[in-house]
């Protein structure tokens, strides 16, 4: 079969601009679908992986990095031993870290790390769910070990979000509530973004600009049963964590980990500490299915309107629109998740 061509939006050079071009796709393994993008949803990963490094070596004029992780679309080819989709069906997926990215007209992708698009979102909206729905169920069923079964002993447990009005955070917030039932307290520091946690359905919203401790003891709240941080995990607050935790509970982070934290004081409480990295099985081809299932269960508290899409910024997708939403993503005071939508239409004209 003759090398397929696909259109893009990539750089060519580390931290520089966002051009339009094209890349060759990679031979279409066993277990691979061909994806035709529809939209697409900004995360931090973008920015760093632009700004930052990449994991495909040296980016050059002939070998330009394509960004985007988050998309949604429609399955045009499928490889010989595929089985969990076909040709037709509309699918959502977060990506491979690996591999080139979803700003594209077509993208190759294993099946096994993609899910089935909800039948009452559109393609942003799908588009928006799965890097953070994943992130956030993987750190409460898999670190934390919450089991949702347990919806009557778990009414009785508490967790800290700290960032609740971001993608992930947002995300956290519905999964710990609907699905976990957990008692859930977030952390929020402007007007706009506490209004919005208590829309996700937090119970209590707290300050993280003051201390945690402080904002938790004036309700008279001494700890938590677990604590999910979607800031970098600093010693700021690593130790304030280590206070508020209970014994027995977890902690899980999701960014940082890149100065030293002290541990001493969780040896006495039988503290769980995780690092939470939905890139890790496709990474490592480790047990990669999961993530479909994970991700049709998603869809289903979707279409059971369990959970909702935390889609709250919605663009074309171009290039100005792409650069717009890196800086946003930097700058860490976006609400929710931004997606891009009509990545056909962007591509044909």
């Amino acid at each position: 079969m003759s090398t397929q061509i696909s259109k893009c939006i990539g750089f060519e050079e580390q931290g520089g601009s966002l051009k339009l071009t094209e890349i060759s796709l990679p031979t279409v393994g066993p277990r691979d679908l061909v994806v035709r993008v529809e939209a697409v949803s900004m995360n931090p990963i973008d920015f760093k992986k632009k700004d930052y490094g990449v994991a495909l070596g040296p980016v050059s004029v002939d070998n330009p990095c394509v960004l985007g992780f988050d998309a949604s679309g429609v399955v045009v080819q499928t490889g010989e031993k595929v089985t969990l989709f076909k040709v037709g069906d509309e699918v959502m997926y977060a990506g491979d870290i690996t591999k080139q990215g979803s700003n594209s007209q077509l993208q190759v992708i294993d099946e096994r790390i993609v899910g089935k698009k909800p039948n009452n979102l559109n393609w942003a909206e799908a588009a928006s769910i799965p890097l953070v729905h994943l992130t956030v169920y993987e750190s409460l069923a898999e670190h934390l070990e919450i089991k949702e079964q347990n919806k009557d002993e778990n009414k009785n447990k508490t967790i800290l979000i700290v960032g609740g009005a971001g993608g992930v955070g947002s995300a956290a917030i519905q999964q710990a509530k609907n699905i976990f039932n957990l008692k859930v307290i977030a952390t929020a520091s402007r007007p706009e973004s506490v209004d919005y946690c208590k829309k996700q359905g937090a119970d209590i919203v707290i300050n993280h600009k003051n201390s945690l401790i402080e904002e938790l003891k004036a309700l008279e709240i001494t700890g938590v049963d677990y604590i999910f941080n979607t800031s970098d995990m600093t010693p700021f607050y690593f130790d304030q964590f280590t206070a508020l935790i209970n014994p027995f509970g977890g902690i899980v982070g999701i960014s940082g980990f890149l100065e030293p934290l002290i541990m001493a004081p969780l040896f006495l409480k039988r503290v769980k500490v995780s690092c939470e990295c939905m890139f890790v099985r496709s990474l490592y081809g480790k047990n990669q299915e999961i993530q479909n299932k994970i991700l049709n269960k998603i869809c289903l508290e979707l279409e059971n309107r369990n959970i909702t899409h935390n889609l709250e910024v919605l663009k074309d997708f171009n290039i100005e629109n792409l650069t717009e939403g890196h800086n946003v993503c930097k700058s860490g005071v976006n609400i929710g998740k931004i997606a891009y939508q009509d990545v056909q239409k962007f591509f044909n004209n």
